[in-house]
């Protein structure tokens, strides 16, 4: 199949749903931004491998910070956005949302829609007695304990052949036979930011390669779009599990957040 005919496909298959944006202003699910003045665990080994094409994983800031052990510590999504700010993260009082859960119910459209989710995470394993470990593929989650060094191990190389390969070939989406993905957070200001869906590698390196801007889907798969003002009807707080405080504390943290203040909170040095 020629490249243009795989294009065109791609054009159908997301036709009406994609949109260019500026690269600075793409977040992942916990507020490691992607801005200039952002810090993200895989860009930073996106800046390492520039630096040292030959640097040992153990050697490297995405390893270290994966290895502390204030994120070992980690068991809730607000552990982690909030890190920097103990006082703000899981307490009494507060809904604590396991990894995948947010207060407008999920990442994922038919999961927010229906109800039915499917949180994740070792401190979830713990207390619900399940078994997440391997629901993206086996041990391939960075996030579901960060001790394992598997994983970290398993990211770092395939990070490292996506690096390698858009900084030698450039990048087009052909290659990878899709978009990447977003979810759109929008203020009642108007203000709005890209939380990512899918794509997160790629995303990563376009940014730390200088691309200003990137097309991307809004994938029908996911929750489209979260609005502020519509935040009464968000999944958590329309049950009366999450108060519209805790709910708008959460969403309002993906634009003050950028990834940075966590990095210095954990006394970690920036290679970018």
């Amino acid at each position: 199949m020629s490249h243009q005919v795989l294009l065109n496909r791609l054009k159908l298959a997301y036709d009406g749903r994609l949109v260019k944006i500026p690269t600075r202003l793409i977040s992942d699910e916990y507020g490691f931004s992607l801005a200039p003045e952002g810090w993200h665990y895989f860009r930073s080994l996106a800046a390492e491998f520039e630096h040292n094409p030959e640097i040992r994983l153990e050697d490297t800031i995405f390893f270290k910070f994966f290895q502390h052990e204030k994120i070992k510590s980690v068991r809730y999504v607000n552990d982690l956005l909030f890190l920097h700010n103990p006082n703000k993260s899981s307490q009494v009082g507060n809904f604590n949302f396991y990894f995948s859960m947010c207060p407008w119910g999920d990442w994922s459209k038919g999961c927010s829609f229906s109800g039915v989710f499917q949180p994740w995470g070792y401190y979830h394993d713990l207390i619900e007695g399940k078994m997440t470990r391997d629901l993206f593929g086996y041990r391939k989650n960075i996030w579901y304990e960060p001790s394992d060094r598997y994983p970290l191990e398993q990211e770092f190389y395939y990070f490292k052949y996506i690096y390698n390969s858009i900084k030698n070939r450039g990048y087009s989406p052909v290659w990878f036979g899709d978009l990447p993905a977003v979810v759109l957070f929008v203020r009642c200001n108007g203000e709005w930011l890209a939380v990512k869906h899918d794509g997160h590698h790629r995303l990563t390196v376009l940014s730390h390669l200088g691309y200003d801007k990137v097309t991307v889907s809004i994938s029908p798969e996911s929750i489209g779009v979260v609005r502020e003002a519509e935040v009464e009807q968000w999944y958590y707080v329309k049950r009366g599990l999450c108060t519209t405080e805790q709910a708008l504390e959460i969403f309002n943290a993906y634009f003050e957040l950028n990834g940075r203040e966590r990095l210095q909170y954990l006394g970690l040095p920036s290679v970018y």
